[in-house]
């Protein structure tokens, strides 16, 4: 998938500059050992997606093309809010760069994604017409429903609202704070 720079934080913006392939800093994607996706907009550059498996690298190229072959990148970094996850994005390319894959131990497991499958699941619920009970069944089980949902304590009807309204806004454009991470909140 391709993020704007305004709208993620981890996207660099490169300038693609050509060289020789035995150039010591030479990048060619053609041969990155990873699926290399390219968006071309006529005047705005291109967007780069490098990708394996889930692991993904985004780069922003203003100006040259990583499509002819192999370049040097140079690097357009500015500021101190987007600086960690931009950093973040580089040692990954350090690591595909040096390695030939992407490096397992810069792609850590996103602790927020079980949270997000619930709100997935939550909205194709809606979405299908479910009532909220039976948004809470279908994510905590019948048992749980049955025992709980009328308790003495609303925590599962307040959890299903909570998901509900957390849902509905991502669809109203929400979304975006999950792609400038947990520091935006």
């Amino acid at each position: 998938m391709f993020w704007l720079p305004e709208l993620h934080d981890a996207v660099v913006t490169v300038d693609a500059i050509s060289a020789d392939a035995d150039h010591p800093d030479a990048l060619d994607i053609r041969s990155a050992g990873v699926e290399a996706l390219l968006l071309c907009v006529s005047g705005q550059g291109e967007q780069l997606l490098l990708r394996q498996g889930s692991r993904a690298i985004r780069l922003n190229v203003r100006s040259g093309t990583v499509d002819q072959g192999p370049v040097r990148l140079r690097y357009a970094l500015a500021g101190m809010a987007r600086l960690e996850p931009q950093l973040l994005t580089l040692r990954r390319l350090v690591g595909l760069w040096r390695l030939g894959r992407m490096p397992a131990d810069l792609f850590p497991s996103e602790r927020r994604a079980p949270r997000w499958i619930e709100l997935l699941r939550t909205l194709d619920a809606l979405a299908a017409g479910a009532s909220q009970r039976e948004i809470a069944a279908a994510l905590f089980g019948f048992e749980t429903v049955e025992r709980d949902w009328r308790g003495r304590s609303d925590y599962l009807r307040l959890r299903v609202q909570r998901l509900t309204a957390t849902g509905r806004a991502l669809v109203r454009g929400g979304y975006r704070f999950l792609l400038r991470g947990s520091n935006s909140r």
